[in-house]
């Protein structure tokens, strides 16, 4: 395999977790020795029971096939649809968007603001689903069709290039697929719309923006909604292609997904997908703004917050872990709940949905944003509080999102040591080089 099972970064762990015991580095170094190239629908003996492998027993195998069916025409599909018909009604010229850029210094300014805050809110909730499933169509070409529709992944917004964006547009000089994926999408959007503070964050060297600032308001904020304008009839062309390429034309994606001949590959890219959780959900949009994995190097990393303009960051962790819970039990379908029961682990799966409920009841019970959060923790220079949260989230702390991270924190190390192990599956690289 060209690496060792058990890596540094697995004993690299902070002083303020338990050691990891013998058990749990041996089923590391399993999981982790996975061949990614085998065919999964082989896979025998659920049982475990080495008397059913004497060469002449008929052994039942879980039907992956149909999981995997399941999921794509029950929560990915549909997720991509909903998504691609939200994108065409926020976008449209009839839509909320639109009619609050034709309202910008009228009487119903203020409610056409309202109105289209809250589409994209219902946009973001979508895209926030989606984001669980970034496979097939949203992850070829270096995931271009994905980070037209949300970059956030591949790293911060690019707030001054943005303003530049704006006075480019307006003076008729800008091509929307000419600009880097970090001025477009959901997060680029939301700056435009959400961010009441309407000076630009460009230096003073840059001419571009020089007379950005003596503008009218009404001037500074209808072209910032033009702009929104473009960006979400990129965001609407981008959701409709990913749509249309699972299920239409000659060969649409939905079949390749479930080809036989793929199944083991395929199912491998599912559950590589679903570690978003790991990567992002957790690190990305928690741990590392509050300061408590090391891939923040200050206090706290604020500029990694997801839609701080909005404040809906805790909202998107919370879609996050609500839907992978439903690709988890397949919905209503069959699901990787059966297929952990089915391997004879009942209680690792109801672990997982426990865990799940309690992140989701963990949300509900914080006040306060994360922007809020980060700025606690901020405020507290030793950074105990979070740390101790974080360590012990039952634990009722003064900074609540530290204790959310920690709660996450338990759905991905079983993530990725039991769930792989059971089903079969190898670590994604991303997550292999995470060490909190």
């Amino acid at each position: 395999m060209g690496q060792p099972c058990v890596g540094p970064h697995l004993l690299e762990k902070e002083n303020m977790y338990p050691k990891l015991s013998t058990l749990a580095l041996l089923v590391i170094c399993l999981s982790g020795c996975v061949d990614k190239s085998r065919d999964l629908s082989s896979v025998s003996n659920p049982t475990g029971d080495p008397s059913s492998n004497d060469g002449n027993a008929t052994t039942e195998t879980f039907d992956r096939s149909a999981l995997m069916a399941n999921l794509a025409d029950n929560v990915i599909i549909p997720n991509y649809q909903a998504t691609a018909s939200l994108a065409r009604a926020f976008a449209g010229s009839s839509g909320p968007l639109a009619d609050y850029c034709e309202s910008i210094g009228l009487a119903d300014e203020d409610s056409e603001l309202d109105d289209a805050k809250a589409g994209w809110r219902t946009l973001m909730d979508s895209v926030q689903k989606t984001e669980m499933h970034v496979l097939g169509p949203a992850l070829r070409n270096d995931e271009a069709l994905h980070n037209r529709i949300h970059s956030y992944s591949t790293g911060s917004l690019a707030t001054c290039g943005l303003d530049l964006a704006v006075v480019a547009s307006a003076s008729g000089n800008y091509q929307v697929e000419s600009r880097a994926f970090n001025q477009r999408g959901m997060s680029a959007v939301e700056y435009l719309l959400f961010n009441e503070e309407l000076t630009h964050t460009c230096s003073s060297q840059i001419a571009e923006t020089a007379n950005w600032n003596d503008l009218t308001e009404t001037e500074r904020k209808t072209q910032r909604c033009n702009l929104a304008m473009t960006l979400a009839e990129d965001i609407s062309a981008a959701s409709n292609l990913i749509a249309e390429q699972w299920t239409e034309g000659t060969s649409p994606y939905r079949d390749e997904f479930l080809a036989e001949e793929s199944l083991g590959e395929n199912f491998q890219m599912l559950t590589d997908a679903m570690f978003y959780i790991e990567t992002y959900t957790k690190s990305q949009k928690l741990a590392i703004p509050l300061g408590i994995n090391n891939k923040c190097s200050s206090t706290t990393c604020p500029g990694l917050i997801e839609s701080p303009y909005s404040e809906n960051s805790l909202r998107n962790i919370q879609v996050n872990t609500t839907e992978f819970l439903k690709m988890f039990n397949g919905d209503t379908g069959i699901g990787f709940d059966d297929l952990i029961v089915d391997e004879g682990f009942a209680d690792i799966a109801l672990r997982f949905q426990n865990q799940l409920a309690d992140v989701n009841n963990q949300i509900n019970q914080i006040s306060g944003s994360l922007v809020d959060h980060v700025a606690l923790v901020e405020a507290d220079l030793s950074n105990q509080a979070c740390v101790n949260g974080y360590a012990n989230p039952d634990t009722e702390s003064t900074i609540e999102a530290c204790n959310l991270a920690g709660l996450l924190k338990r759905v991905t190390d079983d993530f990725k040591i039991e769930f792989v192990t059971i089903v079969g599956v190898a670590l994604p690289d991303r997550v292999q080089s995470d060490n909190d």
